[in-house]
């Protein structure tokens, strides 16, 4: 057992999904308040490690559940592979989750009772992503998880702790970086497809079929690119929309993928969906800064 299969268990290539939200939320706040970088430090931290701890429960209950198998087509997987062993699995969620946890407490302190309640929600839904007989991603529910904790949560709670209060722009940035980072999990839920209807593993895709999820995908770019729109609109800055624009053709790349390509080869598209993820940050910046 190396260190770097911890790190290839951690699945490095996703874990833009809870970095660039938070990334956000520090680009959208306003001029006029300043940025409490030991804070924005400590909740990237914490996001980070709670994504760590759901990937390595992942890995050891799709194991455990014998949706890892001889079948799958997705990138290796520690367990299965024999590289962890289940005992050190568990270590390693529960030390993930501990040092989460410790960079929380400064958010705690700063945020008060709602930031508790993301907390603790946090680690709860982490944990019911696959772990029980009722988890998230063998009942068609993962979507939403990843949309509301992947996106409105992280977008929205880092932004509150920044300057103590909600409002329409960090609601929209965060509906918007959900629908994004939820193409990661479209993408894996179309390329294992065959292996999870298989083994009764019923996502969104299992359960409405292939033609369904890749029009998800569709909406998911179109209801990004409408809250960009209404971003611009109520701050009057539609250059902020226009840069964000400039991200279509590798969106039209990614559907191309979805719509043609199966199995094996969509391993490819998971960084380009992560490359996309990155642009776009970076094009919400030059809108708002620029």
């Amino acid at each position: 057992m190396s260190f770097s299969s911890w790190i290839y268990a951690a699945r490095p290539k996703t874990l833009v999904a809870s970095f660039l939200p938070i990334v956000c939320s520090i680009i959208i706040i306003p001029e006029s308040t300043q940025i409490n970088f030991s804070i924005f430090i400590y909740t990237l931290l914490s996001a980070l490690f709670i994504q760590i701890g759901t990937n390595y429960i992942n890995d050891l209950y799709d194991f455990l559940k014998g949706a890892d198998n001889k079948f799958r087509v997705g990138p290796k997987r520690m367990i299965q592979s024999g590289l962890i062993s289940s005992h050190s699995m568990k270590k390693g969620i529960l030390l993930s989750f501990f040092i989460s946890f410790l960079f929380g407490i400064p958010l705690v302190i700063k945020g008060g009772w709602i930031i508790v309640c993301i907390g603790l929600s946090a680690f709860l839904f982490g944990y019911l992503y696959t772990a029980t007989p009722f988890s998230l991603a063998y009942n068609g529910l993962a979507d939403f998880f990843v949309l509301f904790y992947f996106g409105i949560v992280a977008v929205c709670g880092s932004y509150y702790l920044q300057t103590g209060e909600f409002n329409q722009i960090a609601l929209l940035t965060g509906v918007s970086m959900g629908c994004l980072n939820l193409l990661l999990l479209i993408v894996n839920n179309i390329r294992d497809y065959d292996n999870d209807n298989r083994v009764n593993k019923k996502t969104l895709v299992v359960k409405f079929g292939l033609v369904f999820a890749r029009m998800q995908a569709v909406l998911m770019f179109v209801i990004s690119y409408v809250c960009i729109y209404y971003i611009g609109y109520y701050l009057e800055n539609m250059f902020i929309l226009f840069y964000s624009l400039l991200n279509i053709p590798l969106s039209i790349i990614i559907l191309y993928d979805l719509f043609y390509k199966k199995d094996l080869e969509l391993n490819k598209t998971l960084p380009k969906v992560s490359l996309y993820l990155i642009f776009h940050t970076i094009l919400l910046a030059v809108g708002f800064h620029l």
